[in-house]
């Protein structure tokens, strides 16, 4: 029975000579097992190498973070302000149709006030000086208004012509904003 090995069966393959056998096993040993050495499992492998990359990765990461919340600005203002310009309409199909909006609807409203809010504020720690900033914030402003507004007219069943007003200019004032 004849004993094959792939490391003399290749280069007889390719047409190699006789000599190449040992190229190809010392090819193949570096690639397997790394570069000869009396002492190759005691030896550490570089810091240096790795400290750099390290450094590289952190610094790449914070860049990344800060850079984060800028990318989102834009989309995250336009979500809110589609979000509440839905939630005014919903509060005003309601009232048109003359049907009763209980307290825990009114929670349901002035929830996505507060998220937009909140999303204010944070933006506001670094993006205090950008106009959209604060005309968002007066949209916020109007919403709340549009709020207590609804508010009102649940409780007294009064007249919708103001409420009218407020909402075509919350949606003019929204359109500006985005």
């Amino acid at each position: 029975m004849k004993h094959y090995s792939p490391l003399k069966a290749v280069p007889e393959m390719l047409h190699c000579p006789k000599g190449r056998v040992i190229a190809v096993r010392s090819i193949f040993s570096i690639f397997m097992l790394g570069r000869p050495s009396p002492d190759r499992q005691a030896r550490q492998p570089p810091r240096r190498d790795s400290r750099w990359i390290f450094s590289l990765l952190a610094l790449l990461l914070l860049l990344v973070l800060s850079g984060c919340y800028w990318l989102k600005y834009g989309r995250l203002m336009r979500t809110h302000i589609d979000l509440l310009l839905s939630m005014a309409k919903k509060m005003s199909d309601l009232l048109e149709d003359h049907q009763a909006i209980t307290p825990p609807m009114m929670s349901e409203f002035s929830y996505p006030l507060e998220r937009a809010r909140d999303f204010a504020r944070i933006a506001g720690q670094r993006y205090a000086e950008r106009q959209s900033l604060q005309a968002f914030s007066h949209f916020l402003d109007a919403y709340a208004e549009l709020l207590k507004e609804t508010d009102r007219l649940r409780v007294l069943n009064g007249d919708l012509t103001d409420f009218r007003e407020q909402v075509t200019a919350l949606r003019e004032q929204g359109a500006q904003v985005k």
